[in-house]
């Protein structure tokens, strides 16, 4: 008995003091200062024939239909219609049919009545340096 004792206390004391070792391996916070600058975007364009027809929020990933041309990797915002408030932000695929699109959610959670906007030339240079392309080796 005083063995299981003496095996139970050594067990405690090791994994307390592996949790605190200064050599424990940390997550990489991903929360940047700049995170708070990203709800008040800049809007270019508001693109007036768009509009979110489905919205998978599992894959994240929205469907839109747009009479105009939208680019293909670019960088666009939901919003409400008559507000500036940011829903979400969204990347549009390379590949598209007709008037369909479909576009990454990258932030936040769109909704079916939002409005379509691009962001500015400015804004999508930084977001290209946040949001990296994976590459396979």
């Amino acid at each position: 008995m005083k063995l299981n004792l003496t095996y139970f206390l050594l067990l405690t004391v090791i994994l307390l003091t592996s949790c605190n070792s200064s050599k424990s391996v940390r997550l990489k916070d991903s929360s940047d200062s700049k995170k708070g600058i990203q709800s008040v975007l800049e809007i270019s364009k508001q693109i007036e024939t768009a509009s979110i027809v489905h919205i998978d929020k599992e894959q994240r990933v929205i469907t839109i239909r747009c009479t105009c041309p939208m680019e293909h990797g670019g960088y666009y915002i939901t919003h409400p219609e008559f507000s500036d408030k940011q829903n979400s932000l969204i990347k549009a695929y390379d590949s598209s049919y007709e008037s369909i699109f479909i576009a990454d959610i990258l932030e936040g959670t769109p909704k079916i009545t939002d409005s379509i906007s691009r962001v500015s030339e400015e804004r999508s240079k930084e977001l290209d340096t946040y949001y990296t392309e994976a590459t396979i080796d």
